[in-house]
């Protein structure tokens, strides 16, 4: 009896139980954006695979590598959240397809900004559900001092 609740629990169960410990794109995706409004690097950072690759839209109309591996993700988020401590995110929209995340954000740099700056970031997520690459969109004058 026990042999058979071990193998019911080891073929069914726990499937299931790993299943819904799973964290969501979305979830990931929130998870985001909170790290930036704690100003939590480590938090935003573990969103994402070993080998991370962030990838910025240019002027050239091409997307060019930015970031490359989690070390080097973990020490650009640390500066820009250092540089620019009373920044905020607010999710917009979130759209799913497929392995990727489609999330359309608001950034305000400062608080005296009165309308935040749109950015678009596409998250590729692996097996693992982490995520293994991001193509950023973001407005031209998103660090003008003036805005």
């Amino acid at each position: 009896m026990k042999k058979r609740f071990l193998l019911f629990f080891m073929v069914i169960l726990l499937p299931m139980l790993s299943e819904a410990q799973e964290v969501s794109k979305s979830d990931r995706a929130k998870s985001i954006v909170q790290a930036v409004n704690q100003k939590d690097a480590k938090m935003y950072v573990d969103n994402f695979s070993e080998n991370v690759q962030v990838y910025m839209y240019g002027e050239d109309g091409n997307f060019e590598l930015k970031i490359d591996g989690i070390d080097a993700l973990y020490k650009n988020r640390a500066e820009h959240l250092k540089n620019h401590p009373e920044a905020r995110n607010e999710i917009q929209h979130l759209a799913e397809i497929d392995n990727r995340l489609i999330m359309h954000d608001k950034v305000w740099l400062t608080p005296n900004r009165k309308e935040g700056s749109s950015v678009v970031e596409i998250f590729t997520f692996n097996k693992e559900g982490k995520i293994n690459r991001v193509d950023v969109l973001q407005e031209k004058n998103l660090f003008d001092p003036e805005n």
